[in-house]
C-alpha cells in the first residue's frame, strides 16, 4: 500500500526554519522538505555542507525505522492520516495538547534555553547525548523524583525572576534526590559541601539542612545570584556554582577573557564545568519540550504544595503523623533533614502539605496528645552511655539532660535511665551477664589497686568485676581482700 511517513526535526540554529523529511513506502523513496514555519530568516543548508548530510542522514534512518513500525503496525491507517494533514494543523493540535496537559508543569510550546544558544556545538553534541533512549528514561526518572519539589522550586525562580533553567538544576545535581550525596560527601537537591553552607544553612546531631528542600533551594539561588552578581554572566554563574567561584575568578584573572566559551576554548576551566552549561541548556530544552522527545511527563506537581508549621516543642514525627491520621513516611520524607525521628530542641520549622496543615496543627494544639515518646531502661552490668546512645540513636548529652543526676562515667546496675524513641529498633540488650562460674579464680587487693587496673589485667569491664564482687563501680577496694576473676 501506499503509505506516507513524515517526520519532523527539532528547529534548526535560530529556531527559524524546521526540516520535513517523507517516506513512501511504495517507492522506498526518502524527499527532503525544508519548510519555514516560524519566521524567516536561518536561510536553507547549502547540498553538500555538513549541517545539510547530517540532517539527510538522521532523517533518512528516522523515517525507515518509522514507516516500518507504521506499516507493520495495527494503527498504520491512523498514522498514514495524521501524516496526511497539513504540517502546520499537526504542530498547532501538539501545541495545544502540551498547553493544555502542562506535561510536567511546562507548557507544549516550543522553548529555548537562555544561559546558552542551541547553535552552539557544544550544546548540540550535549543534546544529542540526553535525547538518546536510555537518557530520555533517565529524565522521566529523575523527574519522578522531582514530583514533590518541582511546584515549589519552579516558584523560588519565578519570584527571584531567574532564568528559567535553573528549575532544572537539581535534576543533573541530584535526580531531584534529596538524601543524594556524592562520592566528595556534596548532600542534597542541591549538592552542597559542608563547608559551603554558611550561613544559610546548619549542620548539627539533629539535622542536616542540605537535605531540607526549602532551606537548600533558597541557599542555592541566593548563591547563583551572587555568583551573577559577580560575574554578570549566567552561563559563568552556572560555572561558578559547579566548581567554585574562587576557581573561575582565578581562570579569569589569568586568561584575561570573561567569557564562558572563550575560557572553555581557552582550557583553564575543568572538564567538568566545561559540560556543566550545555548538559542543562540541552536537559532543559528537551524537558520543556516534551512532545518533541516523546518524553513522558504527567502532571508530576499536582497536590504538591508547600507550607512550614512553626514547632517550639519536641516531637516525634511519626507519633505526630499518627495523631493526625496523614502519612508517616511521606512526612518523614518531606523532612528528611531530620536525623531521627525527633524535631531538634527549640525553635523548628516543620514541612507539610498544605492539605494536611489543619490537620497536624489540631494534633500539636491537643495538649492531651503524647507527641514524644521514651524507653525506660534498666542498667545491666557492662552498659556504657556510649553503647545506649550509639544504639538507639540519641545523642550523649540528650541522655544526660533528660535524666537529671546521671553520670556517663558511673552506671550502677539496676539504675533506670529515661531514653527519647527517635528509632524503631527494639529494646537493648547490651552484653551478655557475666558467667559468675567462669570466675573461679583469686586476686587479693593490695594498696594502689583499683578496678580497671585489674579488670585490664583479665580483660574483662571493670563493671563485670564489680558485679562479681558485689561492689559498686566506685566502691574502694580495701588491701587484703580477696576478689574473684575470671
Amino acid at each position: 500500500t501506499d503509505r506516507r511517513i513524515s517526520i519532523l526535526l527539532f528547529p534548526i540554529p535560530r529556531g527559524a526554519h524546521s526540516c520535513i523529511f517523507n517516506y513512501e513506502a511504495s517507492t522506498s523513496k526518502v524527499t527532503f522538505i525544508y519548510e519555514a514555519i516560524r519566521g524567516t530568516g536561518g536561510g536553507l543548508p547549502s547540498p553538500g555542507s555538513f549541517l545539510y548530510d547530517g540532517m539527510m542522514m538522521y532523517g533518512k534512518v528516522l523515517c525507515v525505522c518509522y514507516a516500518l513500525c507504521a506499516v507493520c503496525s495495527l494503527e498504520a491507517e491512523g498514522a498514514a492520516a495524521s501524516a496526511g494533514r497539513p504540517l502546520r494543523a499537526r504542530e498547532a493540535e501538539a501545541e495545544a495538547e502540551g498547553a493544555a496537559r502542562r506535561r510536567g508543569g511546562v507548557e507544549g510550546e516550543m522553548r529555548l534555553p537562555t544561559v546558552a544558544s542551541l547553535e552552539r556545538a557544544e550544546v548540540q553534541a550535549a543534546l544529542a547525548r540526553y535525547s538518546t533512549r536510555g537518557q530520555l528514561r533517565w529524565i522521566e526518572s529523575c523527574l519522578r523524583n522531582g514530583e514533590p519539589y518541582l511546584a515549589f522550586v519552579r516558584a523560588e525562580v519565578e519570584k527571584r525572576g531567574l532564568p528559567p533553567e535553573l528549575v532544572f538544576l537539581p535534576l543533573i545535581e541530584s535526580g531531584f534526590l534529596p538524601q543524594a550525596r556524592s562520592a566528595s560527601g556534596a548532600m542534597g537537591l542541591w549538592q552542597f559541601m559542608s563547608n559551603s553552607i554558611y550561613p544559610y544553612m546548619k549542620i548539627d546531631e539533629w539535622r542536616d539542612d542540605r537535605r531540607d528542600f526549602w532551606l537548600a533551594t533558597s541557599a542555592a539561588l541566593s548563591k547563583l545570584e551572587a555568583h551573577y552578581k559577580e560575574f554578570g554572566d549566567w552561563a559563568l554563574a552556572l560555572a561558578a556554582y559547579n566548581s567554585g567561584a574562587g576557581a573561575i575568578a582565578r581562570a579569569i584573572k589569568g586568561s584575561g577573557l570573561k567569557d564562558f566559551w572563550l575560557l572553555c576554548e581557552k582550557g583553564v576551566l575543568k572538564a567538568e564545568s566545561v559540560a556543566y552549561v550545555p548538559k542543562l541548556a540541552a536537559i532543559y530544552y528537551i524537558v520543556s519540550n516534551p512532545r518533541r522527545f516523546n518524553l513522558d511527563i504527567c502532571r508530576p506537581e499536582v497536590g504538591y504544595s508547600w507550607v512550614r508549621i512553626e514547632l517550639d516543642r519536641q516531637v516525634n514525627v511519626a507519633l505526630l503523623a499518627q495523631c493526625a491520621g496523614v502519612d508517616a513516611e511521606a512526612l518523614r520524607r518531606a523532612n528528611c533533614e531530620l536525623l531521627s525521628l525527633v524535631t531538634p530542641p527549640g525553635a523548628y520549622q516543620l514541612k507539610v502539605r498544605r492539605e494536611e496543615e489543619g490537620a497536624i496543627r489540631a494534633a500539636l494544639e491537643n495538649a492531651e496528645l503524647k507527641l514524644l515518646d521514651f524507653h525506660l531502661y534498666t542498667v545491666r552490668s557492662g552498659d556504657t552511655l556510649y553503647a545506649l546512645s550509639a544504639y538507639y540513636g540519641v545523642g550523649i548529652g540528650v541522655l544526660l539532660s533528660d535524666n537529671a543526676g546521671l553520670d556517663a562515667d558511673r552506671l550502677r546496675p539496676g539504675q533506670r535511665i529515661a531514653i527519647r524513641l527517635v528509632k524503631d529498633v527494639a529494646p537493648y540488650r547490651g552484653g551478655p551477664e557475666p558467667a559468675a562460674a567462669d570466675w573461679v579464680g583469686s586476686w587479693t587487693v593490695k594498696a594502689g589497686d583499683t578496678l580497671w587496673g585489674i579488670a585490664r589485667v583479665y580483660d574483662v569491664a571493670p563493671e563485670d568485676l564489680a558485679c562479681v564482687n558485689g561492689l559498686s563501680i566506685d566502691g574502694v577496694l580495701r588491701p587484703g581482700r580477696v576478689l574473684r576473676v575470671p
